[in-house]
């Protein structure tokens, strides 16, 4: 049995191991996500803007995902989907791979969504690497449809950018809910 619960900053170390094996794979195939090996440092500036949640099972985190409204800025200046006002964006998702195949990803996403239609979002993007095809699938499988490639400085691939609308959206609030 998992619990959902929102990232807590005491939570970094585990949850940056938890990236390094999820992205380790990718790094396999030469693709330098951030994610490979980012910092402890790194994983609580993520984690901590925004909406980030964990599925714990016990005390191990099995699975996170981090949401944020608007896009973090070097990403629209990269991105005109990003740029466009009342967007949402997926941020980092991961799943232990020992936990894979057990919705996990798709139960975060549910929890995601509800939030950036709650914090007045009309559209949620996200960006991935064009070669790692399995992810691009799954976000087309979510609703995504892609609208452009954009080049991050210092990665080895071009990102495909991706956006889903979002129906019954709720008015922007002063501020985004906490995660």
């Amino acid at each position: 049995m998992y619990r959902l619960r929102p990232f807590e900053p005491a939570d970094a170390p585990a949850l940056t191991a938890l990236l390094h094996r999820a992205y380790a794979e990718l790094a396999a195939r030469g693709l330098n996500f951030t994610a490979v090996d980012q910092s402890e440092e790194t994983t609580l500036r993520r984690a901590g803007t925004g909406g980030s949640w964990l599925l714990v099972a016990g005390t191990e985190i099995a699975a996170t995902l981090t949401m944020t409204l608007p896009p973090h800025e070097p990403l629209r200046l990269l991105s005109r989907t990003a740029a466009s006002p009342a967007r949402a964006w997926l941020n980092q998702m991961a799943v232990d791979p020992a936990r894979r195949g057990e919705g996990l990803a798709s139960r975060l996403w549910q929890v995601g969504r509800g939030w950036a239609r709650d914090a007045g979002a009309s559209h949620i993007g996200v960006d991935t690497a064009v070669p790692a095809t399995h992810l691009v699938d799954l976000y087309a499988a979510w609703g995504f449809t892609p609208r452009e490639t954009i080049q991050w400085p210092g990665k080895t691939y071009r990102s495909a950018v991706m956006e889903l609308p979002l129906a019954g959206r709720r008015p922007p609030t002063a501020t985004a809910p906490a995660g």
